[in-house]
């Protein structure tokens, strides 16, 4: 595997134009490189919060669930409490 240096490499391109030429290809690849960890790490954030936001969303029926059961406890309660006063 060769480093993509050429002496012989057009007429008058310097070694020095090749590691310039070189070191751009370099950045542009390590700048595509950050892109995609980027864009990956923002995606699992992203899914991250759609999965805390699914969870919290089981938790909220889940609770109100609870607290409709507990309504209908205390509706009956305070029913049987009025016929008992009431008597």
């Amino acid at each position: 595997m060769g480093f993509g240096f050429n002496c012989n490499r057009g007429r008058g391109e310097t070694i020095m134009a090749q590691l310039d030429r070189a070191a751009k290809r370099l950045q542009s690849a390590l700048d595509n490189l950050e892109r995609v960890v980027e864009s990956r790490t923002a995606g699992a954030g992203e899914a991250e919060l759609r999965e805390a936001l699914e969870a919290a969303q089981r938790e909220n029926s889940a609770l109100q669930d609870a607290a409709d059961a507990v309504a209908t406890r205390l509706d009956k309660t305070i029913t049987r409490l009025k016929a008992t006063l009431e008597s």
